[in-house]
């Protein structure tokens, strides 16, 4: 048996640069360990398994894979509901309680989506919050911090584009305020609108359409490649945490070790996703009516705060103004590495968690305002 294994090996071997492929998986995290592809898959995995091989399933650095692992099962679950939703505003709604109520496990798994994508953009504003912690935007690791924070938009755009998809009244008016929202924003508003069908703040068949194709395609597969030039910064510059604990570091048992932690890792949180979906169902409402607005609903909650700043703000500041303070402030937090002060030099641990403190402070009061009065 082992010599068939091994000569069907050897024979795609012969055929295909296996080895290219597979170390595919050490730009997200599930093989940790650079391969030369260069070199036959049996040979370059020996070599490898001879080096020292940081693990990322330890904490902090979990952090990394768990974003891997919640967008894959995003994938899985997106891909499962577009079988069966129709995105046009006359039959959305009706589509989605059809996967609820007729298709097999179809609540399981909307269930299983909506928490996923509120998981993810929680453990990468964990992990934006840690970089900012440790430093990890300063020379040279430039790039990782900016790849980092533009995972975490591209997701915030992600779940944004997805909340309106069911067409539900309490789905349709979270969406216009998040529209509202954008629009107040120079130029990014204006690009953003235009767009999603038009530059108006209202969900039309052209704007359902496009948040579709923007969900389901464009905006995963920048994520994806977010995610690979990430990964492919740390296997250049190395962890941020020495891992020092790790044992053992080289060879077949590590490996073992880590395929062992990542199944460990995807049980617990596949037991977490599907305790939310359980306990905590997300309902679906009732279908949106453009004309009657729905009292008390705001845009999605990350986006409570910058929601907060304009209603804040609106009795004594224009609202282009309250918007180019916000366009300004997200673009010097993505260009921070670049800012003076922040690119070098070694800023003291105690320092750094003053600032994180305080950023966090304003965002939370700003986020309860926003909740409070929208």
């Amino acid at each position: 048996m082992k010599q068939e294994k091994s000569g069907a090996l050897d024979w795609f071997s012969r055929r295909l640069n296996l080895t290219e492929i597979f170390s595919l998986l050490t730009s997200y995290g599930v093989f940790h360990a650079e391969l030369d592809s260069r070199k036959n898959i049996r040979e370059a995995i020996a070599e490898a398994k001879a080096q020292p091989m940081p693990s990322y399933d330890q904490w902090p650095r979990v952090l990394g894979l768990l974003a891997v692992v919640l967008l894959l099962i995003e994938i899985v679950t997106g891909s499962l509901l577009a079988f069966y939703y129709l995105p046009t505003p006359q039959t959305a709604r009706a589509s989605v309680a059809t996967i609820l109520r007729d298709v097999d496990f179809g609540r399981f798994v909307h269930q299983i989506h909506f928490w996923g994508a509120q998981l993810l953009i929680a453990v990468l504003i964990v992990r934006v919050v840690r970089f900012l912690i440790r430093g990890v935007y300063r020379k040279p690791r430039e790039l990782m911090w900016i790849f980092g924070v533009l995972l975490l938009l591209v997701c915030f755009h992600s779940d944004l584009t997805g909340k309106a998809l069911p067409m539900t009244g309490t789905a349709y008016w979270s969406s216009v305020r998040a529209l509202e929202l954008v629009g107040s924003i120079p130029i990014y508003g204006s690009v953003m609108l235009f767009l999603l069908g038009g530059g108006e703040t209202v969900i039309t068949e052209l704007t359902l359409i496009r948040f579709y194709l923007l969900h389901v395609a464009l905006l995963p597969f920048a994520a994806i490649t977010l995610i690979y030039l990430h990964f492919s910064g740390v296997r250049r510059l190395g962890q941020t945490e020495t891992g020092s604990h790790e044992t053992p570091t080289r060879g077949g048992p590590v490996i073992r070790i880590h395929l062992l932690n990542q199944a460990i890792l995807f049980t617990i949180l596949l037991g977490i996703l599907v305790s939310l979906a359980v306990l905590v169902p997300y309902p679906l409402g009732d279908a949106a009516d453009p004309y009657l607005t729905v009292p008390g609903v705001g845009p999605p909650w990350y986006l409570l705060a910058p929601f907060g700043f304009m209603e804040l703000t609106a009795p004594f500041l224009p609202t282009w103004i309250g918007g180019t303070i916000l366009f300004l402030t997200f673009t010097a937090f993505v260009l921070l590495p670049f800012l003076p002060g922040f690119s070098e030099g070694a800023r003291s641990r105690g320092l750094s968690w003053v600032i994180v403190a305080a950023l966090l402070a304003v965002w939370i009061f700003l986020t309860i305002y926003g909740a409070r009065v929208a």
